[in-house]
């Protein structure tokens, strides 16, 4: 799991002080899974991996990094450049919350990395 911030961004001195978070992502729907993942970042510092990053970000938003009018347009070559720091996050542990039509709770752990 990858995300990108700024260098000088809240986040980015955040995580230099401290690298531990938590990402959460979710439907704004009553019904869906919503999943929280807690772990530890660290930042990606090599130039394949940062590729590899950005191509698995284009499939997955296509013309929002890759058109001139998407809204994160230039985004993948500022990550491969090294302008904009690229973040992993190794997970320790992870909930996900089943919404309508059936309530649920899971409870995921990995090893410490």
């Amino acid at each position: 799991m990858c995300f990108t911030t700024g260098g000088q961004e809240r986040k980015a001195r955040n995580l230099d002080r401290h690298p531990h978070c938590a990402l959460t992502t979710g439907t704004s729907a009553l019904t869906g899974v919503d999943v929280v993942i807690e772990g530890v970042a660290s930042v990606v510092d090599g130039r394949s991996e940062r590729q590899q990053a950005v191509a698995d970000f284009e499939r997955k938003y296509g013309p929002h990094l890759t058109s001139p009018e998407g809204s994160w347009y230039g985004l993948g070559e500022a990550v491969v450049a090294g302008g904009v720091r690229l973040y992993r996050v190794a997970p320790t542990v992870g909930f996900a919350f089943g919404k309508l039509p059936t309530s649920s709770q899971t409870r995921y752990t990995w090893p410490s990395p």
